[in-house]
Parts: C-alpha cells; structure tokens; sequence
C-alpha cells in the first residue's frame, strides 16, 4: 500500500464547537417535533413511543394488589377441567352465576360486577330455568351488580338474556380493543358508561373528573409474575361455585374459600382460560386477561390513578436537551470511540430520566421518540460537522483503502471501523411454512423442463399472497415456501397477516387448478403450517455471504405443523399461540393434542377454517368445528359411543370434512381396542 501524506489539522476554536453543538441542537429538536406531525413518520414514532412504554412498564416494580379493593373470581383451567368431568362445558349454566351471586352478598361483598357477557338466552336445555333462576338471584340481590354488555354500533347496550329487573343492575360496556395492546382505556364506549365507570358508580364512588376522556392504564403488574405470584387476589369459580352449596362448616372449609376475604371488596367476575376467548394484550404481557384490565382500571378509577403524559412543550424540551448534549459529547472529544460513547451517554442520560418518572408513584410517561430522534439527528449532524471540519485524515485513509477493497468494504469502514457483527435480534413473530402434498412422486412424473415450469408458475402466483400482506419471503426450499411477518417493520397484527395469506393460498390454488393439471399436475394440494413464538431475526451466514432470516424453536414448530397435516388431512394448521391472537377474526377449531417428533411436550393444535365474514360457507364452517370440538371432548372422556355418532352426524352434513373421518377412525380403533386408565388422548406423531 503506497503512503499517504496527510495535511496537518487546524485546532477548532472551543467557542465554535459550543455553538455548532447548540445550533446543531435546536435544528434538530425543530426537525424531530416537526416530524411527529409528517404522515409516516408519525406513525413510525408512535410505535416507538408504544414500544417503550411497554418496555417501561416491564421494568417498573410491581405494586401488589392482593390486599387491595378488587377480588377476582375467575374461570380458570381448573374450572373448564373440573366441571368438563361432570358433563358441564363453557359457558357455564347460569344457575351457578346465580348461587354465586348469593353466596358473594351473605360474605359482604361491596359490589359484584360480571365481566361475563349473558346476550343470549342460555344453552343449556336440561337446565330448564336456568336464565329464571339466574333472574332470580338478581332480583333478591342486595348488593350493587354490574353485568357486562357489548355497547353497539348506534350507541346502545347490548341484550341481557335473563328477564331480571333493570332497576336490579347496571350494564357496563366491556368492548375492548381486539388485536391491539390495551394501554388506554376508555371510560365511555359508544355512548355507553364502561364496566369500570359502573362499577365505581355502584360503590358509591365518584368518577375522577379526568375519567370523561379515555386514559392511560396505570398497569401494577404482570398478570402472573416468574415465581407465580399474582399482583390480584385470583379465586377459581370452581371453589365459590363450591363453597355456595357448603351447608356446614366442614364443607366450606373443604372448598377452601373464606367469606371473609369478601367483605367490603369489588369482586369481579371473568374469565382466563384460553378456551374462554377473554384474552388480550397488555403492555406487560401478548397474552393478558380481559378482565384483570377491567379490574386495573376500576382501581385506577378508585385511586385517582392514571398515567400522566408530558404535553409538548415539556416533549420538547427534553428533545433539545438531549440532542444538545447528544452533539456536546460528539464534537468535543477528538477520538470516535469517545464520541460514540458520549452519544450513548446522552442516550442513556435521556432514557434513564424517562425511566425515573415513569417508576414513581404516579406514573409520568415520557413520549421519548421526539426526543430520541432529535438525539439521533443531533448526532448525525454532529458526526457531519465533525467530518467536515476535523476528520480529514480519515476521509484519506478510506479513500485509500478504496483502490485495495470492495466498496462494500469501504462503506462498511466509513460506517463503523470496528465493522458489523454478525447478531440477530429477538422478536415474537409468525411464521408460515407450505409444501406441495406429493412433490416426489410428481417430479418422477415430470421432465426436469416441465417441473420448473411448473414450479415457477406456483411460486409466481403464491409469492405476491405473501407480499401482499406485507409479509417476508425468506427462501423456496424445493417446492415449499417460508416467509415470516414483524419484521424488518413491527406488525401488531402478524398472526392475522399470516392467516390470511394462508387462507388467500388455499383459494388461490383452487383457482390456478386447470393450470396447474395443464402443466402436469394431476392434484395440487398446498399444505400449510403456522406458529407464532418468540424468533432470531437477522442476516445470517458468513461474512461474505448473509441470508436475511428467521431461526429458533418456534421457527422449527412452524414447520412441524406443515407436515403434521397429513395426520389429519387438513390444509391449514395453526398452533395455539397463533389461535389465541386471531380466534376473534378467524373461524379455527382445536384438532387434537400432539407431540410432534422431536418435542416431550404435547401442544394443542388448530385447522384454519375461513375468515370471519369473508367467507359464503361460514354457518358451515361454524357448525363444522362446533361438532368436531364437542365430539373431540367425547373423545378425551373415553366416551367413544358418543363421540362417534356426532362425528357421524358431522360427515352426515358435511360430507368432505376430512379431519372428522379420521378422528372417527382413531375413535373406531380406540374402542376396539380402549387405552387404558393412564391414557391423556395425545396423539404422538412418528414422522415430520
């Protein structure tokens, strides 16, 4: 390499970097507020905003609310296991609601409030006045109830099925943001007063005058913390449904339920098992309980608590003072490494201050992409000044380096000497995995020619699905594709996103069909495989060669799931983290539980039926997993009569439904030949 002769550098006078670090500062806080305000930008600073806040909320120290004011009583796991042992499935009948009802007030219960919709009349036939008797129990309650409902499109509440007197209740309207994380809470739903508002109201309590506008949840914890500690006091309504028959001492002590734990509460009714479809998302958990939101925010409401947000002017001025110091710390120093580590100093200072007040007793949140964007910009123009006024010496030495390297290379040197490394970043993503059902033996079929002809035509029809709901297409392997969604852009509604594609696959191949046999194929039949679960996201591979990529665990799951829907003749599995995030925009059922090879643990595993109220054929779709779920039930009882004739009667409606055929093979199978005491009904699969 031939030398270089370097100019010699002026010194810059002290005063001039002062002043070009406050120039530099205030341009930078003008650009950043402005920019909040620029269609695309704004929205990509408000998800950096929610990010934080969530990522704020995980660190904050837990407040326990097991002492406090509000007690659940929730349907459980428990509950759904123990009363599916006596023949009573979800939702529960409502005499029990009833006797709960009576139990809670004789206990001294201040306030009982139902996070439990009752819209329609009840179903179960054999309980004959079971919505009488829960009536009942409200019209000779003495204590304060509040009942949920869905507040509707023309601002009213929804149905109450029981024929109580309304002057015995409150409606409270619990709808709740589906798919989004709930971070604010709106106290007045479609001109109907919320649950939490009614609740309060109920109490005696008067409404914070800052409660007329939706508020930001002051959240006191995780739903369940790492050593299994609640920040509420939970109670399975499978112990009050037990304790309200207890006639004597020794029987309320055998349900494990002290009324005393009742007196002068609110106690709230809900539900949290995933089978109750109650779950949402919280900026402390993707998976949180609707009703333990509602029980934050009638504390929030008791309290006068709520997460305070700095207006703009303070938003501001912590944006100047960031990027001031941010461009301070970069035009000081004279090596990069101490620049670089007063960038991160100023960061740190500006993000630990953010932290502080939002760990105090009332929450102070501090919207922090205004400010961090400033101190990027700030940063940036700090960087430019100094490359333009001190750093001569390294331009010539990357200019240099230029006539010996790539200019990859040379970027990479101008953008960090130290250069890139090779890391992923972690994220909850979901992934898809399809494969073309009996590829082999159609190449054996085809020439080389016509196979690739035929292959490009699938692909070329099958990628724009993905990119269409602005998903990744990672590779083709063979005949099968992968692509992934929330990532390299954040995507709240990933599972969505994939489910869709998947379902706009399966109608899509239907459609290219006559193509596709023109080309040689006899039956083309995609089948499809998807799991959301946390994923290493980045470019990977060697230093010459990357791959922009998904790895981990629930990746491998995802493609688990593809070939597992030979053993059930399915198209379109979804495992159950997937289920939980779209059942409210999907129509999915539960086929089976299944240890797939390679996995100890059984999971429960969902078929992708249609998109709710996109599909002609939904009512058959409805009918189709209501029937295989209940006779899928019969079937983990061991109660194999029962659970072949509703299989029975499904194929008798719906003749093609391949999934029911099978399982009612295994059910002909299990009882000629019964399992056994120690069999738990999951179906262990042999191959990929």
């Amino acid at each position: 390499m031939r030398r270089l002769r370097l100019g010699k550098l002026h010194a810059q006078h002290p005063g001039r970097k002062w002043l070009a670090a406050g120039a530099i500062a205030l341009l930078a806080a003008l650009l950043s507020t402005t920019a909040r305000h620029v269609p695309g930008l704004s929205t990509a600073a408000v998800l950096l905003d929610d990010t934080l806040y969530d990522t704020f909320y995980r660190i904050r120290p837990v407040e326990s609310r097991a002492s406090g004011d509000v007690i659940l009583v929730v349907v459980d796991d428990r509950s759904i296991h123990e009363l599916a042992e006596r023949g009573v499935s979800w939702p529960f009948p409502r005499d029990l609601w009833g006797r709960t009802v009576g139990f809670l007030e004789r206990s001294g219960a201040k306030v009982i409030a139902f996070d439990i919709l009752f819209e329609t009349p009840s179903g179960y036939e054999k309980y004959v006045g079971d919505d009488e008797a829960f009536a009942t129990a409200i019209n000779d309650a003495k204590v304060p109830l509040v009942i949920a409902t869905l507040a509707t499109g023309d601002g009213r509440a929804g149905p109450f099925a029981p024929k109580a007197d309304p002057a015995k209740y409150r409606l409270g309207a619990v709808n709740l943001r589906i798919g989004k994380t709930l971070r604010v809470y709106e106290p007045t739903v479609r001109s109907q007063p919320s649950l939490a508002v009614r609740t309060l109201e109920a109490a005696g309590k008067a409404v914070p005058p800052w409660a007329t506008e939706p508020f930001r949840l002051h959240y006191y914890g995780p739903h369940q913390q790492a050593d299994g500690k609640r920040t509420y006091t939970y109670l399975s309504a499978i112990s009050i449904f037990a304790a309200s028959k207890a006639k004597t001492p020794e029987q309320m002590q055998a349900s494990g339920v002290d009324p005393n734990l009742f007196k002068d509460k609110i106690v709230l009714l809900g539900a949290i098992s995933a089978g109750t479809y109650d779950l949402k998302s919280a900026p402390l958990s993707e998976i949180y309980p609707g009703v333990e939101v509602q029980a934050t925010a009638i504390d929030n409401l008791l309290h006068d608590q709520r997460v305070v947000q700095a207006g703009l002017s303070t938003t501001a001025l912590a944006a100047f003072a960031g990027a001031l110091l941010a461009a301070t710390l970069v035009l000081i120093p004279r090596k990069t490494l101490h620049k670089l580590v007063g960038v991160i100093v100023a960061a740190a200072v500006l993000v630990g201050s953010a932290i502080l007040m939002f760990r105090g007793g009332t929450i102070l949140w501090l919207p922090l992409a205004s400010p961090l964007t400033a101190l990027l910009a700030a940063t940036i123009g700090a960087f430019a000044w100094s490359y333009y006024t001190e750093d001569r010496n390294r331009r010539l030495i990357v200019k240099a380096f230029g006539q010996y390297v790539s200019p990859a290379v040379v970027a990479e040197i101008e953008k960090d000497p130290a250069r890139i490394r090779l890391t992923g970043d972690r994220h909850v993503m979901t992934v898809l995995f399809t494969d073309i059902e009996g590829f082999t033996s159609l190449s054996e079929k085809l020439e080389d020619e016509r196979l690739t002809e035929l292959l490009n035509y699938y692909f070329d029809e099958m990628e724009p699905l993905i990119f269409a709901e602005d998903g990744t297409l990672d590779k083709y392997i063979g005949d099968a594709i992968m692509g992934f969604w929330n990532a390299p852009l954040p995507q709240s509604d990933h599972a969505f996103r994939a489910c869709r594609t998947a379902l706009e696959m399966e109608q899509r191949e239907r459609n290219i069909q006559p193509e596709l046999v023109r080309m040689g194929a006899d039956r083309c039949i995609t089948r499809i495989g998807i799991n959301t679960g946390p994923m290493v996201v980045g470019d990977m591979g060697s230093r010459s060669r990357f791959n922009y990529t998904v790895l981990g665990d629930s990746v491998n799951l995802g493609a688990r799931l593809e070939g597992a829907n030979k053993f059930y003749g399915s198209r379109i599995l979804i495992a159950e983290s997937t289920a939980v995030l779209v059942k409210d925009r999907f129509i999915v059922r539960r086929l089976d539980l299944l240890q797939v090879k390679g996995k100890k643990k059984p999971m429960p595993v969902y078929e992708l039926m249609a998109e709710i109220g996109k599909s002609p054929d939904e009512s058959a779709f409805l009918d189709r997993a209501q029937r295989y779920e209940a006779s899928w039930a019969l079937y983990r009882l061991q109660n194999w009569e029962d659970a072949e004739a509703v299989l029975q009667d499904l194929l008798s409606r719906h003749p093609t439904d391949i999934p029911a055929a099978m399982l009612l093979a295994r059910v002909n199978e299990l009882k000629s030949h019964p399992p056994g005491e120690g069999w738990d009904g999951v179906y262990v699969a042999k191959g990929k």
